[in-house]
């Protein structure tokens, strides 16, 4: 049998560095924001919500600094306000976004002993 798999060669440079016989190209221009369709976004990766539930085995600053460590650019009265609103109702959504990242930070806060869900955003 014959092997009719195709060979390739990296083309390399001359030696002056740059090959004469290829043109410059321009940049690719950036997307534009009329390209951007955000309906779609949201069909091929629907946002998922992190559900924080309250207990009575962690402290207010053992919440605080847990969340601040599990959401991305979370600040300390952001925090605070969700540690504050899990208390007082029960429950706080500090994260919602692509489900990778929503489970990952479910997983940081899990690792004090905090009930956490992950669920589609109904919004």
């Amino acid at each position: 049998m014959v092997n009719t798999v195709p060979r390739f060669r990296l083309a390399t440079a001359p030696a002056g560095g740059e090959s004469p016989d290829r043109a410059v190209q321009a940049p690719a221009s950036p997307v534009r924001e009329r390209d951007f369709d955000p309906e779609l976004l949201r069909r091929l990766l629907p946002p998922f919500r992190v559900v924080v539930l309250n207990n009575d085995h962690n402290t207010f600053d053992e919440v605080i600094r847990i969340l601040m460590r599990a959401v991305p650019g979370l600040s300390r009265p952001e925090a605070e306000g969700h540690a504050n609103e899990i208390h007082a109702t029960g429950s706080a959504v500090p994260y919602v976004g692509p489900r990778e990242r929503a489970e990952a930070v479910a997983g940081v806060i899990r690792s004090i002993g905090i009930e956490v869900r992950v669920e589609p955003d109904p919004a």
